[in-house]
């Protein structure tokens, strides 16, 4: 019974610092990965759609990094009809707003609309799940020393007893 509880606390440990190690690529991904979503799907999929401008309201952002993103988008640069939302002269999606009103994003600086990108919303929030989790995770190898060391002293005892 030690040495499972021995192997698996040496696999938390593992896991833990793998994480740690790999956190800054987590986040280059993740922003490369973020800027492809709203660059290339926002209005085209009306789920993404969805998620992106649920996103924007939810954490007070405009774009991936950045509220000039938009500028590069697939969005702006289609004149499309068959887009989800078109952008009727918008440089800048409604939800980028700090008021959602129709058609408040004509104009990329106003004082109406979010300067900051999700990206740096998203990243707190993942950093701060992760606290949870590694405080859960330390918890939990706490525990498992505890019956480590119950399960020696348990083992010293039967061997005390059985000679």
């Amino acid at each position: 019974y030690t040495f499972v509880l021995l192997i698996v606390f040496l696999l938390e440990i593992i896991v833990g610092s793998l994480a740690y190690i790999y956190e800054t690529q987590i986040e280059t991904e993740l922003q490369h990965t973020l800027n492809a979503t709203f660059m290339e799907h926002y209005a085209v999929s009306e789920q993404q759609t969805k998620a992106i401008d649920s996103m924007q309201q939810e954490f007070s952002c405009c774009g991936a990094v950045r509220f000039e993103d938009w500028r590069h988008s697939v969005w702006l640069r289609s004149r499309r009809k068959n887009l989800i939302k078109p952008t009727e002269g918008r440089l800048v999606p409604d939800s980028c707003c700090i008021t959602v009103v129709s058609n408040c994003g004509l104009r990329d600086g106003p004082s109406n609309i979010h300067y900051t990108g999700c990206i740096y919303g998203m990243m707190d929030d993942l950093k701060y799940h992760l606290i949870i989790l590694g405080a859960i995770g330390l918890g939990l190898s706490a525990i498992q020393v505890f019956g480590m060391v119950l399960s020696c002293c348990l083992y010293v005892k039967l061997k005390d007893v059985l000679d």
